[in-house]
């Protein structure tokens, strides 16, 4: 029987709903898969959460490399809140979308979600209590050579709301697990954008990264990706790339005043090769200009002006003397 729940997943900036979690369209779940560090997934306290309502898990993602398999895995789970909470583990196939955002489906591609089992499944968590919850691996025989993925979604029933409608809330934190075999996180640049003229700074760069090998790809910390433009290096910020799926970043450039300018993103390749795109930029401070043509168009009216005021005194003084020398004629 496939379970169809509602819940709220946190990010950090506060609650995203979701929809159903076995439904035909896909579930977004706002987790950045990015973080090399453990990083808190945290829904926070608001009027879709109920009063005093507060859920983290530490680390924000699980990379299990091959040859770690067997190594045990823990996640910590800590209530927040001002009541108790009974939290219940569920697993879900997931894919990522352009902008890194975890997107949960009833299947995908390299799932592992046969392989996991998290120890306790489900518990009840005191106010300002912790739990430690064990994740075990269980890869079965023969399986293909690099990265498997599955998310884990700490859940928390909210009750019966109005219509008799049960909302969920949780937390979801993907598992990259790694197979042993020939794995290899190759990628390339499959789109380079940029504004072709601009009349200042900053400037948006954006690029497209595809996955092309059989395992995640991390561009963080010394290995960020960036664009070599105007002979320097502008980083992007630092994401990460899953298996066969596309990512696309943005940075910021500040260019000269005036400049004709490539920019050029590649990422190595295996052998020695590099996959690079070029966009060039013409960065012209046309607003600039405006303040002197202004100007000029000013001084010239004034010319004008000074002219025809000129010409009308003259004409005036010829009039008075044509108009003299008539008078003395009679």
């Amino acid at each position: 029987m496939i379970q169809r729940s509602r819940f709220t997943v946190a990010t950090a900036s506060g609650l995203v709903a979701m929809g159903p979690l076995w439904a035909t369209a896909p579930v977004v779940l706002a987790v950045p898969v990015a973080s090399a560090a453990p990083v808190v997934q945290r829904v926070l306290a608001g009027s879709d959460s109920g009063p005093g309502f507060s859920l983290s898990v530490t680390p924000a993602r699980l990379v299990v490399p091959p040859g770690e398999l067997g190594a045990p895995r823990v996640l910590r789970v800590t209530n927040g809140g001002d009541a108790p909470i009974d939290v219940h583990v569920e697993k879900s196939d997931f894919t990522t979308d352009k902008g890194g955002t975890v997107v949960l489906r009833e299947r995908a591609p390299y799932s592992a979600s046969t392989w996991v089992t998290a120890v306790p499944g489900e518990f009840r968590l005191a106010p300002g209590a912790t739990r430690r919850v064990r994740v075990r691996i269980a890869v079965p025989d023969a399986p293909e050579p690099g990265d498997h993925q599955v998310a884990l979604v700490f859940t928390v029933d909210a009750g019966a709301r109005e219509g008799a409608i049960r909302i969920n809330r949780g937390v979801g934190v993907p598992l990259f697990i790694g197979v042993p075999g020939y794995a290899h996180d190759t990628a390339e640049v499959t789109a380079l954008r940029a504004p072709g003229f601009a009349v200042g700074g900053p400037v948006p760069i954006t690029a497209g990264i595809r996955s092309t090998g059989t395992a995640h790809r991390d561009f963080l910390g010394a290995g960020r990706l960036s664009v070599r433009v105007n002979g320097a290096d502008v980083p992007f910020p630092g994401f990460t790339v899953t298996r066969g799926a596309t990512r696309e970043v943005t940075t910021r450039w500040d260019p000269p005043t005036m400049c004709v300018c490539r920019a050029t993103v590649s990422v190595p390749l295996p052998g020695g090769l590099v996959r690079a795109l070029t966009v060039t930029i013409v960065v012209f401070p046309a607003h600039l200009l405006a303040v002197p043509l202004i100007a000029l168009a000013l001084a010239l009216l004034l010319v004008r002006s000074v002219r025809r005021g000129h010409r009308a005194r003259v004409v005036a003084v010829a009039g008075a003397m044509g108009a003299a020398h008539g008078g003395g004629d009679d």
